[in-house]
């Protein structure tokens, strides 16, 4: 590929299409490199899922391979000095109900990584972190896995700091609402258009706009008479509910340095088996 001639129009400055232009400009210092989204990048209040809450940081998986990629990414927030300033390794605890902790041990061993990770008793959890979980609901918890490597990242922070690197290593930022991406008729895309009215056009268009990716190419097909552009049943947008308390001084003092907690449970649907989770993390 040219690093002189590539020019690239990345729809969504999330943490995925930050990331994106930040390692595109990174390999390609010469090409050209355009962050559009509808938000500045360091405003008060930003439409962006990997902006708003802070996000756990954690390799605790069952599945090896995403146990892996995420092994990779805590050791990035653990050492680069563009991450590492908004890592907080609290540690992190898990209620199993199923031997979900036992598979994450193994994950470590398989993948050759050395860390305190283990399964413990329910009484011996509620005597960690000063007794803090003492009154925690174990129904039909078979152990709770502990792992002191794990932690949560400061999200808005690091969606910040990682922007104003891209751009000082030469990504443009444009603030603009995207209306409809360039299509020819034979469905090659060109760039965008913005609900303005103003065309940004480039050899390579990446989207990473999330729950807007939809809406996006719904507009798109009708715009360009192509229907198969649109999203159809391949895509459907997510969500999931959070909920908060403020503390005050007298609570931060006593809940500042509780690890991240996980609450598991599994639901027999039919032959299927499903895990949901509980989070709680704080800023400190």
């Amino acid at each position: 590929m040219s690093s002189g001639t590539e020019s690239y129009i990345i729809v969504g400055a999330g943490i995925f299409g930050v990331s994106t232009a930040y390692h595109l400009i990174t390999k390609y210092p010469n090409a050209s490199i355009t962050l559009v989204d509808r938000d500045a990048f360091d405003a008060e209040s930003r439409v962006a899922a990997s902006w708003d809450w802070n996000k756990v940081v954690r390799a605790d998986y069952d599945d090896i391979v995403y146990c892996e990629l995420a092994l990779e990414a805590q050791d990035v927030f653990k050492s680069d000095p563009l991450w590492k300033p908004y890592f907080h390794e609290t540690g992190l605890l898990w209620t199993c109900r199923d031997d979900y902790g036992k598979e994450v041990i193994e994950n470590y061993k398989r993948l050759g990584r050395k860390a305190d990770v283990k399964a413990v008793s329910i009484e011996e959890a509620k005597k960690l972190y000063g007794g803090l979980l003492d009154n925690a609901d174990y129904t039909g918890v078979k152990e709770v896995l502990v792992n002191p490597t794990g932690g949560w990242g400061a999200a808005g922070d690091s969606l910040r700091a990682i922007t104003r690197k891209a751009m000082e290593l030469g990504v443009k930022y444009e603030v603009a609402e995207v209306a409809t991406l360039l299509l020819s008729k034979t469905g090659k895309c060109s760039g965008i258009r913005t609900k303005m009215g103003k065309d940004l056009k480039a050899t390579h268009t990446i989207i990473a706009a999330g729950a807007f990716t939809p809406t996006l190419l719904e507009y798109s097909a009708v715009g360009s008479g192509l229907p198969n552009i649109a999203a159809g049943f391949r895509l459907v947008a997510g969500g999931i509910t959070t909920g908060m308390a403020k503390l005050d001084d007298q609570s931060h003092a006593i809940y500042g340095s509780m690890p991240v907690a996980f609450q598991g449970y599994n639901l027999e649907l039919g032959k299927s088996t499903s895990k949901s989770y509980l989070i709680s993390f704080l800023e400190i």
